[in-house]
């Protein structure tokens, strides 16, 4: 069975790594960057599903990281 609270944080990180990925494309019209922050957020979710949190926290930080260079906030 799921877990209520790893499954809605799944959703909601899924969700933002989706809207993150979508406001690239449009805005810098990067589709390979939007692409491989897409593999990399699977990526995490599988990390995650195999009890592998600090490799998917990781990748997480890292497309959090990217995000916030590319919108400005060096």
């Amino acid at each position: 069975m799921f877990k209520r609270a790893n499954f809605e944080e799944e959703i909601y990180q899924s969700m933002e790594k989706q809207l993150v990925s979508n406001q690239l494309e449009r805005q810098y019209g990067f589709s390979k960057l939007a692409l491989a922050a897409e593999y990399l957020n699977k990526a995490a979710s599988i990390f995650e599903a195999a009890d592998m949190s600090d490799i998917a926290e990781d990748i997480t930080q890292t497309l959090d990281g990217l995000s916030n260079y590319l919108q400005g906030d060096k």
